[in-house]
C-alpha cells in the first residue's frame, strides 16, 4: 500500500492566509465607508425628493455583500493560517473546516 506524503510551503499558504486577511480589512473598511455614505443620503432625502433614499436603498445592498465577501476571507485567512499550524505540529490527515463549507 502506497503511503501519501502531505506536503505545505508555509511561505506561500502564509502569503495567501495573509491576502486574505488584507482583503478582509479593505473589504470591512469599504463597509464602513459605504455605511457613512448611507446616512448622508439618508439625511438628504428630504431634499432631494426620495432620490436620494432610493441610492441609500442601492447602496445597501452593496454594504451587505460588501460586509459578505468581508466575512469570507476572514474565513478564509484564518482557515488557512490553521492549516499551517496543524501542518506544523504534525497533523497531516487534513481538518474539517475545509470540508465544511462556508460558516454563515
Amino acid at each position: 500500500m502506497a503511503r501519501q506524503v502531505v506536503q505545505m510551503d508555509y511561505a506561500v499558504v502564509g502569503d495567501v492566509s495573509k491576502g486574505f486577511s488584507a482583503a478582509q480589512q479593505m473589504l470591512t473598511m469599504i463597509g464602513k465607508a459605504l455605511g457613512i455614505a448611507i446616512q448622508i443620503l439618508r439625511a438628504a432625502a428630504l431634499l432631494s425628493m426620495g432620490t436620494s433614499l432610493a441610492l441609500a436603498r442601492y447602496l445597501e445592498n452593496i454594504q451587505k455583500k460588501v460586509n459578505n465577501l468581508a466575512k469570507l476571507c476572514g474565513e478564509f485567512s484564518t482557515d488557512l493560517a490553521r492549516a499551517i499550524g496543524d501542518h506544523r505540529k504534525g497533523d497531516y490527515a487534513g481538518k474539517r473546516y475545509f470540508g465544511e463549507g462556508i460558516a454563515r
